[in-house]
């Protein structure tokens, strides 16, 4: 086994290897024992750390091995940006690296970091966790304009999210679309943030009243409060013209109370069907929503139509 260089950061970096005697070979070939994975060219990383990573911390990883591999500051933006900030994004996070690049720049891509040429100056850089990444707002609208509607309005509703202790007003982001004044699909960023809300908490909850939406639905009010005897109940969704409360289940909201984690999981269920009927006592019904719903239009479609819920006929298309 080779010897390896391990940097806080959980980089190997063949370069301090070589100065220190090592054959530039060794990382490779501890690669090829599976003793190191190369996240890219020169830079390594355990292999057990790696594998204990989250997707989004492996993207980071990426992040501070392109940060590590250049003579110049980088500012990071977009996908790239949003996992430095624990902002959610659909879907899994991409290899390549996001930076804001000169906009005189011609090559977008190369070596696994997509570089954005921009017109603006990015004047709102944020140094986080050793990385210089854009901030909150400027991440929002910069995932805003790269996502579907309801991705977007996701991204959109963490950034705006009350209890988030790195949120930012919706006139921030709006303001960021005002200066950045982007030539395309700008129609569709101020929809989503006409749409957008700080109420929304998780981003299952988001994306599923952005396919609402985007299937023609009537919009949902969010944390409705309902009382008895034995205390309040919040639901994530409620529709007052067919009195309707609907649960985003399967979900890890962004923060979950202790004594759930502490229950074993019978006695969580037992629990949820104990509130769902009591709910049920005041309202005319109570709609699941699970994330398979959300996978395909129809299935929440034909969900939300036998639970009575009106359709608007104003589908984003």
């Amino acid at each position: 086994m080779t010897t390896k260089l391990q940097h806080t950061s959980g980089l190997i970096l063949s370069g301090d290897g070589a100065r220190c005697g090592l054959h530039e070979s060794a990382h490779p070939r501890a690669a090829q024992r599976g003793e190191l994975v190369r996240v890219r060219r020169g830079v390594y990383c355990d292999s057990q750390e790696w594998q204990a990573l989250t997707p989004r911390d492996r993207h980071v990883l990426r992040m501070r091995a392109v940060a590590a591999s250049g003579s110049q500051r980088l500012v990071f933006c977009g996908y790239s940006a949003a996992a430095v900030w624990g902002m959610p994004v659909a879907g899994p996070w991409p290899e390549n690296v996001h930076i804001v690049a000169s906009s005189s720049l011609k090559q977008r891509s190369r070596y696994g970091v997509v570089r954005h040429p921009v017109a603006d100056t990015v004047d709102r850089v944020v140094e986080r966790d050793g990385l210089f990444v854009t901030d909150v707002a400027r991440t929002a609208l910069d995932l805003v304009l790269a996502s579907p509607f309801a991705h977007a309005v996701g991204s959109a509703d963490w950034a705006l999210w009350r209890n988030n202790s790195l949120r930012v007003g919706k006139a921030e982001i709006q303001g960021e679309l005002e200066r950045v004044n982007p030539r395309y699909r700008r129609r569709h960023a101020e929809a989503v943030l006409e749409f957008a809300t700080d109420l929304s908490d998780s981003f299952g909850e988001s994306l599923a009243r952005g396919v609402m939406r985007e299937l023609g639905f009537e919009t949902p009010e969010l944390q409705v409060v309902f009382g008895d005897r034995a205390g309040d109940m919040i639901v994530d969704y409620y529709w007052p013209s067919v009195n309707v409360a609907g649960e985003f289940d399967g979900k890890s909201k962004y923060l979950r109370p202790s004594f759930q984690v502490e229950l074993d999981p019978g006695e969580r269920v037992w629990r949820e069907k104990k509130r769902e009927d009591r709910l049920r006592r005041q309202v005319a019904g109570v709609v699941r929503i699970i994330w398979s719903d959300l996978s395909h239009g129809a299935d929440l479609a034909r969900l939300l139509t036998e639970a009575g819920i009106p359709r608007r006929g104003d589908a984003r298309r």
